[in-house]
């Protein structure tokens, strides 16, 4: 069957040519889809090696399916879930033309693709635009344009040709309100069609506007009508992406795609999201020190603040949250409580707009419990909390506070701890402790951050017993979270050395000694392993205990900003570092950054 007739087929609604569609443009990410159709209903399972980002996908199947003009389709749930588990980590309904894509704004962590050749115009195909979801901010629009990789740490591997790059994620400001479909599947056996075609190739839209379309068996897409971005194909030269297994050689739950089962794995699907999503796993991404820019006492901003978090944006996207410790102010605050004067003297000042760069990355918790948050005294400690919580993101946390988000109705604790009397000590078990039970009344999952330990490149190995940096007691960093564990909390995440250092699981739970620097743009030293970085992935379940997790190595560059590290440096780094400071610990850090749990002996 020839390329024209699977879109005809796709545009009347036909499961079989929409499935052959989307996983044409899902093959480069590792990814694939079940589609099964009940009546004017379309289900969609995706699956992949690590959890697709809920928002990007959801926009992306909506703007292929409009694109496609599929009158007959009123509603669409899709499913997402790493491949070997049953349970969807997420899914999502919403009735079919209701919510659409600004053509020129829509999410992009769409696939990449390899460098092409502009070809010729096509004539427009039909789309039906209501709101867009896209904020109408003109410095969010007028960062959609500017040219990045894309590359999303949940299934991408490296590719032989120069990628497209993609503009960033804009943050929905106020998304249209979608209508629930019930997720109970219909009993109506739909149709489907097993189409192969080794010879169709695969072209993802410059800006992520929809699936690759084919006509008369000839490429081509929608995309080059922006010359701009047609100009730049041949020339852009990009690092290669993370290598991640193959889905082909992992076990799947579900039957194979085919005309007599496919119904029955829907309608197992449909039973498991009703009875389970209270028991599903929760999924944490977790980075260390964030310097973005300072303007104190001089001006070292970048120019272009949009370009700072483009090369790790995608890496940050598929998970319930992401976590980073701000280890500066966000306020414009004029007076330092610090005589910068003196040698290594430091006050770390941020412009308030750039807390918007810090959501549109995909954060959406930050840590202000560490040794810069009162730079700029109490008003700055303040106006910096109020700017992360009126951006939609929790600050964790003032002194005797605890922090609340929640995922999917499963509330979540934060606290934030340093060295400090004027926040959580972690010099103060007593104290710590007592947040820990009253957070665990309040709360299914408690997660610690500390700030804490020696710093510099002498420091990355992690010991059990108090460490000091300029006669400062910096803390047994060991006893604190074993202790914070013993107490009752689920995750310790660790920041302070600008080093990473080892991974430790103690009664079940994980323990990151140390998530290095993030960015530190003209602020941080990135000698040797102070350029060392990570975003760490750990998936727990509801009752705190570690499951499974990754590494994403990043690296940062002589002026502080990161991206990721094709040399996959963190990751050798963190395997020698756990291996030696905790060999018995009941994990292991494989080649290309997994984190798998082992039998202790």
């Amino acid at each position: 069957m020839d390329a024209q007739n699977i879109v005809n087929l796709a545009k009347q609604g036909d499961p079989g040519a929409i499935a052959v569609l989307l996983n044409q443009a899902l093959r480069i990410r590792n990814m694939t889809a079940q589609v099964v159709r009940n009546d004017n209903r379309l289900h969609i399972l995706l699956e992949a090696d690590r959890i697709p980002d809920r928002q990007a996908y959801i926009a992306y199947i909506q703007d292929g399916l409009t694109r496609l003009n599929v009158r007959s389709i009123h509603s669409v749930r899709v499913y997402a879930r790493q491949i070997g588990q049953k349970v969807p980590a997420w899914d999502e309904a919403f009735e079919f033309g209701k919510a659409t894509i600004s053509p020129l704004s829509s999410p992009s962590v769409a696939p990449e693709e390899p460098a092409l050749k502009p070809v010729a115009t096509p004539e427009s195909l039909p789309i039906a635009i209501d709101k867009p979801l896209i904020s109408s901010n003109p410095s969010v629009e007028a960062s959609a344009h500017t040219l990045r990789q894309s590359s999303n740490s949940e299934s991408d591997r490296p590719l032989s040709d120069p990628v497209i790059p993609q503009p960033a994620i804009a943050e929905i400001d106020n998304p249209p309100p979608r209508k629930t479909v019930p997720s109970k599947t219909s009993r109506a056996i739909g149709h489907t069609l097993k189409i192969v075609l080794p010879s169709l190739g695969i072209i993802s839209l410059v800006l992520g506007t929809g699936w690759d379309f084919f006509r008369n068996g000839e490429k081509f897409h929608p995309a080059v009508l922006l010359s701009t971005a047609s100009e730049t194909l041949a020339t852009v030269k990009l690092p290669n992406p993370p290598e991640f297994p193959s889905f082909a050689a992992r076990s799947n739950s579900l039957q194979p795609l085919q005309a007599d089962n496919i119904l029955n794995n829907f309608q197992e699907l449909s039973e498991i999201v009703e009875s389970s999503i209270p028991n599903r796993p929760i999924t944490i991404k977790a980075v260390g020190d964030i310097i973005p820019g300072v303007d104190f006492p001089t001006n070292k901003l970048h120019p272009q603040p949009e370009q700072l978090f483009q090369g790790v944006t995608p890496y940050l996207q598929g998970a319930d949250l992401v976590f980073g410790n701000f280890e500066s102010t966000l306020t414009a605050h004029p007076y330092s409580g610090k005589d910068v004067s003196r040698p290594n003297i430091f006050a770390f000042r941020t412009p308030p707009s750039y807390t918007r760069l810090l959501k549109e990355a995909g954060f959406n918790v930050l840590s202000v419990a560490n040794n810069h948050s009162l730079d700029f005294t109490d008003q700055g400690f303040e106006d910096t909390i109020k700017n992360i919580e009126e951006a939609g993101m929790v600050a964790a946390s003032r002194k005797g506070e605890i922090s609340y988000t929640t995922v999917n109705d499963i509330p979540i604790a934060f606290i934030g701890f340093s060295t400090y009397s004027y926040h959580n000590s972690i010099l103060d078990l007593d104290a710590a402790k007592a947040l820990v039970a009253e957070a665990q009344e309040n709360a299914t999952l408690v997660v610690i951050s500390f700030h804490g330990g020696a710093e510099g490149t002498g420091a990355v190995h992690v010991k059990n017993r108090t460490e000091t940096f300029f006669s400062e007691n910096r803390g047994n960093l060991v006893e604190f979270s074993r202790a914070m564990i013993d107490a009752g909390a689920d995750l310790v995440l660790g920041h302070g050395p600008h080093v990473p250092r080892a991974l430790e699981v103690y009664n079940g739970k994980l323990i990151a000694y140390s998530l290095g620097n993030f960015m530190g743009y003209r602020s941080f030293s990135t000698v040797a392993e102070l350029g060392y970085s990570l975003i760490l992935e750990a998936e727990i379940d509801l009752e705190g205990n570690f499951i499974a997790g990754q590494i994403i190595p990043i690296h940062l560059d002589s002026k502080g900003i990161p991206s990721y590290d094709s040399q996959n440096r963190t990751v050798k780094l963190m395997q020698k570092l756990t291996q030696s400071d905790f060999p018995e610990t009941p994990l292991s850090i494989e080649a290309d950054g997994k984190i798998v749990k082992v039998d202790a002996e």
